[in-house]
Order: structure tokens, then C-alpha cells, then sequence
């Protein structure tokens, strides 16, 4: 109770410039005393500090408090299969530094074309700490003050245990991240899915900020989403809720990276459009994107890019892909009922192409007209947006109440 407490009074402070011990007691409806001995902790552990005096109203004028923010920081990274994203906010999430190092060779994945082969952990976690260690000694801040380390990666990861279930990108199944790198930095670390740390993203800075039923739909080389039911990240039992990629459209269709046919993913990812494409040139039809599929490619913004000139075979293929993510994501609308849906990910440089078919299939496919009042936009996204993402789970940890927390080696 003492720490539930506790978390009400840095809400409220969280939530405003500056309060009197007053102010809080008449927000908290906490008690005077419990307020006091709770701002005399804060203030001796630095999360708190006196900012000067309100107006009196007869007596002594109060003194002004407020979270100190800009002396505390959290960490926040997003790995991906190539580089590590880092980013370092204060406790607004507004950022203080950022960096991106590219992860070395035999750490690395392989390409957005290539399949997946397994990476040990051990190596990751060696790139990840290192990343963290250079970033501290960069930015010169205060280690002491550093509250937690936040990290996204792709697939199903348990939050509360650190424990990574399955990660695509690097093939790892049932695999401990979270407390070797947390006892290797001596630091506080969370664990989550990249899907979700984008949400709170959307939820703490972006066009979530004060929705209680949103979805953002994360497309690129996988697809999946992160959900937002009253005003609560979902995560999931096991934390793998969102994974509306792996429903499967039908009893034939593509391999998936998760070994299924027919799954969302295999129809409509970033990985999938390239291959459809690749395949189709390669057996004769034309396009202007020919020499880039000879040299290797093409990206998914050359994609989008070539559809908007005129490419038909770059319009078919994005068009077939945002049909079945369409109907893949009304089957996830239907479940949710969300009032705003996100899309966002390294796909949205592919453009009306690809997510106005998406929108008409959901349009098609939801039940009961609900279509209508969903709001529905997309927006691009780079790997310092993830990583700040990564940094806003950890503050919603430090926010949290306690039995919520998910904080792996908190001290």
C-alpha cells in the first residue's frame, strides 16, 4: 500500500508543472501525513525537488514541488537486425541524447530477403550493454540517476520475466534476456515487444495521447500490432497479444516465418511484397523495377515508388498485400473495437498502393458497421522512434502501481 501510495503522489506530479503538499493531499485524497513522509522520501531519493513558493491563502505560503525529470533519465533501445537504435529521455520522454550503432558482423541477421538463421544471445546482449555503457559515457549523465533500461525487439517476449519466447529476426526460441543484461549493467531492465513499444509511443507523445481504444498496426518485414484497451497497454497473458500476423486467411498460401501457410504476414509483409515481386519479374512479367530486382532488390519504397509511376505490376502486387492485411486486421477490429487505428512500421513508405486496398477490405470485412467511426491514419517511423518507445515502457513501469510493474532487476 505504502508503494501504491507512493506512485499516486509521482502520478500527480507527473501530470503537472508544480504542487504544494496541499495540492497533492486534495489529488491524492491521501492523508497529510502520508503525503508529507511520501514528498520527504522523493526528495531525498532526487526524483522530487522544491521549486519555490505558491500564493498564500492566509498563512505561510507553501513550497512548490515537482518531479525532477530532467535529472533523471531512462534508456530506451530497439533491436533490430542489423543496428541498435538508443535513445535517453528525461521523465517526459523527451529525449536527451540518441545514437545508432550498427551491430557487427556474425550478430547481425540476415537480410529483409533472406530467412532467418539463428544467432546466439550471448553476443546480442554483449552489443546491447556495450551500446547502453557508450551511450552513459557520452552523454555524461549520472549513472546513479539512470531508473531503468527499456528494449524492443521483434516477437513474443515476457515482460515480467524477461524471458524472449520467440524472436524472428534472430530465430531465438525461449530464450533469458532480460536479467543477464540487467545484472551485466546493474540496472533496472524491461523487456518488450517492438509492436508495444511503439504503441506507448503513439500513447505517450503521438496521436494515441489520450485515446482509451486504439490499435497501431505495425507493418514491415513482419506485421503486428500493439493494442491500447482503456488507456492500458494489452500485452497478454504471455505477452504475445497483437500477433494478428500469424491468423492464418486460409488453408494454403505462402510459408510463414513462423512455419505456418497462409498466415497475414506470409501475404501481406514488407519481406512478402519484395518476394511476390521478385518472382514475377523473374518469370517474365515486366516492370520498371527490373534492374533493381537484378542488383538484388528492391526496397519497399522503391516498391511504393515505381507503383506511383505507373508500375502495374508494383501497383498489383502492393494491392494484393493490403487486401489480405485488410482482412487480417478486421478480424483484430472486430476483437478490439478500437475508436483509432495507427499504421505505422517500415511499410508505410509503400504508400496508398498498398494501404488504400487495406482500408477497403476492413471496411468490407468488419462487422457492424463500426468502420465509420474509427478514425484511421498512417505514419512513418524511424528506429529513434522505437527506441524512445523502449523508454516510455520503462516509465510506464516506474509509473505503474507495483503489482503492475514489470521491471526485471529493479533495485
Amino acid at each position: 500500500m505504502a508503494d501504491m501510495n507512493r506512485n499516486l503522489v509521482v502520478n500527480v506530479l507527473r501530470a503537472e508543472t508544480a504542487m504544494s503538499r496541499a495540492d497533492l493531499v486534495r489529488a491524492t485524497h491521501l492523508s497529510g501525513p502520508t503525503v508529507s513522509a511520501i514528498v520527504t522520501d522523493l526528495v531525498a531519493r532526487g526524483l522530487v525537488e522544491e521549486v519555490g513558493q505558491g500564493q498564500s491563502s492566509g498563512g505561510r505560503r507553501p513550497s512548490l514541488l515537482r518531479l525532477k525529470d530532467d535529472a533523471n533519465h531512462v534508456v530506451g533501445l530497439k533491436l533490430s537486425g542489423q543496428s541498435i537504435s538508443l535513445v535517453m529521455t528525461d521523465l517526459r520522454a523527451e529525449p536527451v541524447y540518441s545514437q545508432v550503432t550498427p551491430l557487427p558482423e556474425g550478430v547481425a541477421a540476415a537480410g529483409p530477403l533472406g530467412r532467418p538463421s539463428r544467432r546466439e544471445t550471448a553476443p546480442a546482449v554483449e552489443s546491447l550493454c556495450a551500446a547502453v555503457e557508450a551511450a552513459i559515457a557520452s552523454s555524461g549523465a549520472d549513472r546513479s540517476r539512470i531508473l531503468g533500461v527499456g528494449i524492443a525487439l521483434a516477437g513474443a517476449v515476457d515482460a515480467t520475466s524477461g524471458l524472449c519466447h520467440f524472436c524472428p529476426t534472430f530465430d531465438w526460441h525461449e530464450v533469458q534476456l532480460g536479467q543477464p543484461i540487467a545484472e551485466r549493467l546493474g540496472l533496472p531492465v524491461v523487456l518488450e515487444n517492438d509492436s508495444n513499444a511503439l504503441t506507448a509511443a503513439e500513447q505517450w507523445f503521438g496521436s494515441g495521447h489520450g485515446v482509451d481504444h486504439f490499435v497501431v498496426l505495425v507493418v514491415g518485414a513482419g506485421v503486428g500490432a500493439g493494442i491500447v484497451v482503456n488507456g492500458q497497454l494489452h500485452r497478454g497473458a504471455d505477452g504475445a497479444a497483437g500477433e494478428f500476423g500469424h491468423i492464418r486467411l486460409g488453408d494454403d498460401g505462402p510459408q510463414c516465418s513462423c512455419g505456418k501457410t497462409g498466415c497475414v504476414e506470409a501475404w501481406a509483409s514488407d519481406r512478402a511484397i519484395v518476394r511476390d515481386l521478385r518472382a514475377a519479374v523473374e518469370a517474365g512479367v515486366p516492370s520498371s523495377l527490373a534492374q533493381a530486382v537484378a542488383s538484388g532488390g528492391p526496397t519497399i519504397a522503391e516498391v511504393g515508388a515505381a507503383a506511383d509511376s505507373g508500375d502495374e505490376l508494383s501497383q498489383k502486387v502492393l494491392a494484393r498485400a493490403g487486401e489480405q492485411l485488410g482482412r487480417g486486421a478486421a478480424a483484430l477490429i472486430d476483437v478490439v473495437n478500437p475508436r483509432l487505428v495507427i499504421v505505422s512500421g517500415e511499410g508505410v513508405p509503400a504508400g496508398e498502393w498498398r494501404f488504400g486496398a487495406m482500408r477497403r477490405a476492413i471496411a468490407r470485412e468488419t462487422f457492424g458497421g463500426i468502420v465509420p467511426r474509427i478514425v484511421m491514419h498512417s505514419e512513418p517511423v524511424d528506429g529513434p522512434k522505437w527506441a524512445r518507445g523502449a523508454a516510455c515502457v520503462v516509465l510506464g513501469e516506474l509509473f505503474s502501481t507495483p503489482t503492475k510493474q514489470s521491471l526485471v532487476g529493479a533495485m
